[in-house]
């Protein structure tokens, strides 16, 4: 039995394509290896850039699989025998290189390394644009294991965000530092007194009749000193402050009590909600919506859960289990921006999902795009087939909307439409929105612009 319990979990810090170790085995060789006096110690962080491409959604499960495995071989073989390469996420690497004589190795080694990812032959990876990649080096940059990787992966983060593309470790990278505790700290107390953080709520429409059917809850936060602060970064902040289960909480509180006070207005819709990626490691997540439902009681139909495509690449068993448990909840699950990340349409035919979110990536060329046309009736055909709805995001113009609808796009959201309204203007819009369909019902049209 001791045998299987150690095989087991030598396996679980194994990843199954590529047979790199984890990033939980880095955590735990790094230590020894600054414990070991090395002269230097060098650390680098390669990530696949991924923008939108609709090549992407052509690309099947298997043909991604050889891509990771492909870039994880060509890593290995670029470095010295006693360097380690850990696999951290779907599209992240990290390398740890010992016994450096010179603080110019990392970055020389990356350099030699990025060219040759980016000669790849035999492998498909016209989507893939881009690479990042951001280096490190043990004592300048960090005393400890994790103090160093989060240096390693600031220096990716510049990389990713623009040119160029190789970028070394620099206490500038954290020049913000003033404002960046201030914010940190305003966070952290808004999340526990609810001061400044909101959801604001953006209708989504069917197509064919016209009528609200749902509402996206979307994250906004405004400062103390008048600053709004973008979704993005705050929830990267959630992040580093180590908050996201007290996020969840707060976002579950606040979306139950905004369902309940659509229900007292007589507004009968569902709202959607965003998941993380960490969100679906975590195996408690179910459980806490279960308990926000009973104890609002709550219907579980009116809630939807949004999962960017991005995180579906990772089929572990955890995270369907989540996506199982959630579904035995009474909750409908979607895919958000579809099209831009990993997952290609084979996933749809084995995720627990009742909807797909077109991106809008492809929404706004869907009227002069030929190809983006393509892209969106390819994914609602597919849809249709396994009995789930579409609903088209972006949507700016009556011509975008006019497009979508010959495609056979079920469901809209957008400016065209409305921005996100706090709750009270969002009442006021349905109102407004009430007595005009109304109007257009008695005249034998539908008007969709904004209110």
């Amino acid at each position: 039995m001791a045998t299987d319990q150690f095989i087991t979990r030598q396996c679980d810090r194994i990843d199954q394509t590529t047979g790199l170790p984890l990033f939980a085995s880095a955590l735990a060789d790094l230590p020894k290896m600054i414990r070991a006096n090395d002269p230097q110690l060098g650390l680098g962080i390669i990530a696949l850039a991924i923008v939108p491409d609709p090549l992407y959604l052509r690309q099947s499960t298997d043909a991604v699989h050889k891509l990771r495995l492909r870039v994880s071989q060509e890593i290995q073989a670029s470095l010295r025998p006693q360097d380690r390469v850990y696999t951290v996420s779907q599209r992240e690497w990290l390398i740890i290189q010992p016994n450096l004589l010179s603080s110019a190795a990392p970055m020389l080694a990356m350099i030699r390394l990025r060219d040759k990812l980016m000669a790849i032959s035999g492998v498909n990876i016209s989507y893939i644009p881009r690479l990042a990649l951001g280096s490190a080096l043990w004592p300048d940059n960090g005393d400890d294991a994790l103090f160093l990787i989060q240096s390693a992966r600031i220096a990716r983060q510049f990389a990713e965000q623009g040119n160029p593309d190789l970028r070394t470790y620099q206490p500038a990278m954290e020049s913000e530092g003033e404002n960046e505790h201030g914010l940190l700290a305003e966070l952290r107390q808004a999340l526990s007194d609810n001061h400044g953080l909101a959801l604001h709520l953006q209708p989504q429409m069917d197509i064919a009749s016209g009528r609200c059917i749902g509402a996206e809850a979307l994250l906004r936060w405004q400062r103390d000193n008048g600053e709004w602060v973008a979704p993005p970064r705050i929830l990267e902040a959630i992040d580093r402050l180590g908050q996201r289960q007290a996020f969840n909480r707060w976002l579950l509180h606040q979306a139950s009590q905004i369902q309940k006070q659509l229900v007292e207005h007589d507004i009968d819709i569902a709202l959607s909600l965003n998941l993380s990626a960490n969100d679906l490691l975590d195996v408690e997540l179910p459980d806490m919506i279960g308990q926000a439902l009973a104890t609002w009681d709550l219907d579980p139909q009116k809630f939807l859960l949004e999962i960017t495509e991005t995180m579906m690449i990772e089929e572990s068993w955890q995270v369907m289990d989540v996506l199982n448990r959630l579904r035995q909840l009474g909750l409908r699950l979607s895919i958000d921006d579809f099209g831009t990340g990993y997952a290609g349409m084979g996933y749809l035919q084995r995720l627990p999902v009742q909807e797909v979110k077109i991106d809008q990536t492809f929404v706004r060329q869907v009227v002069d795009s030929a190809k983006a046309r393509e892209i969106i009736a390819a994914v609602i055909q597919l849809a249709g087939k396994l009995e789930m709805s579409v609903i088209a995001e972006g949507v700016e113009t009556p011509d975008a909307l006019d497009a979508l609808k010959k495609l056979g796009c079920g469901h809209a959201q957008g400016f065209l439409f409305s921005p996100a309204l706090a709750l009270p203007d969002f009442v006021e819009w349905w109102a407004a929105r009430q007595a005009a369909d109304g109007s257009a019902s008695s005249a034998g049209n539908c008007d969709f612009s904004a209110s």
